[in-house]
């Protein structure tokens, strides 16, 4: 099994659902920060009436998410159109996010690029790097990876890990300037010090194929485990692969069978292939998995015979799990003739070992 790299180096950017946060006065702030947003809309209302810009995006935003009032995108636009019509930058940018994202109205990116440019113009370190990636994507906008780069590295000025890491990848991938694998490790390298799961799993996979840095398959895995701690499905299969193969880490096929687990909790994610690997190599618990996988067609074909012969080989090894599952097969008749006989001789070798579910079967 090959060591995994996202689709793209630089997944799309998720446009950001709420606006930068914004510092309501002390009172507010504490009633924020309580939630008890009746009560923040109390002492914020009579501001925004008044006209006070910040009151005013702060009752669009709360509109926006159904906080201390039902929710309600289209008054939620009106108060943030009011705040923004005096300048206020984080209004702008929340207004660019509604047109963006189609919150309460058609989805429009040309509009959306208009208010973003203006709160990235005023210094929103979001919006510069959103009008990076939309600028990188051609999204209300004709593509143009040196404008992508120009926004990015003012967000990046801001400290922003998502436009660190596009950098990064517009280096690795030569994308508006000569591709430079080691400055791109540089970028990488900052935001994943910030603590981007991405940014640290492709600095793992930097590592690992000795891409702008010296291979090191120890600090592949470091950076490959801090990803993976996050809950990046990526990096989780990579340290599965590690600790199966023993890159970079002592060889533990246990450990590769968690984090193979808990990878597969994640939608869309299939890690058949990791359990064939420790399968193949001997591991019992892993051709269990593999059993079941062809039993229920989970990853591969359904194939009950080929179930069987997972079960078999864990089973006739002294493996629990696997004399309990070939004894359902011979009790069901499932990719072998059907026979009790042979379902209670396995049943009672699980049972021998503690199995609880193969203790059931015996009772019956």
């Amino acid at each position: 099994m090959r060591i995994v790299v996202s689709a793209s180096l630089f997944a799309a950017l998720a446009l950001a659902q709420q606006a930068p946060q914004q510092q309501a006065p002390d009172p507010v702030q504490a009633a924020l920060a309580k939630q008890d947003y009746q009560g923040a809309i109390v002492l914020v209302r009579p501001l925004a009436d008044k006209g006070d810009p910040q009151a005013q995006s702060l009752m669009g935003e709360l509109y926006l998410r159904g906080q201390g009032v039902p929710q309600n995108p289209s008054e939620a636009l009106n108060w943030l159109r009011k705040s923004a019509a005096q300048g206020f930058a984080p209004a702008q940018y929340s207004i660019g996010i509604i047109y963006a994202t189609g919150t309460g109205v058609k989805q429009d990116f040309t509009e959306a690029i208009k208010w973003i440019r203006s709160a990235a113009d005023r210094g929103i370190m979001e919006a510069q790097r959103d009008m990076g990636m939309m600028y990188h994507q051609g999204q209300g906008v004709t593509r143009d990876n040196a404008q992508a780069l120009s926004w990015y590295r003012k967000a990046a000025a801001q400290q922003s890990a998502d436009a660190e890491l596009a950098i990064g990848s517009m280096y690795l991938a030569g994308e508006g300037v000569p591709a430079n694998p080691t400055e791109a490790a540089s970028w990488v390298r900052k935001a994943a010090g910030r603590g981007l799961a991405e940014a640290q799993h492709t600095l793992g996979v930097m590592y690992a194929n000795g891409q702008g840095v010296p291979k090191n398959l120890t600090e592949a895995a470091n950076w490959s485990r801090k990803a993976a701690d996050q809950g990046f499905t990526d990096a989780q299969m990579n340290v599965a692969v590690m600790y199966a193969t023993g890159q970079g880490v002592a060889k533990d096929p246990a450990q590769s069978m968690n984090w193979l687990r808990k990878a597969s909790a994640q939608p869309g994610v299939n890690p058949v292939e990791g359990y064939r690997m420790l399968a193949e190599d001997g591991y019992l618990p892993a051709q269990v998995e593999m059993g079941l996988a062809y039993e229920n067609g989970r990853g591969v074909p359904k194939l009950e015979s080929e179930a069987v012969e997972w079960f078999r080989n864990a089973a006739e090894k002294g493996n629990a799990a696997g004399q309990y599952n070939l004894g359902r097969m011979y009790a069901a008749g499932k990719g072998v003739p059907q026979n009790d006989g042979e379902a209670r001789v396995w049943f009672e070798r699980a049972a021998a070992q503690g199995h609880a579910d193969a203790k059931g079967k015996l009772k019956r």
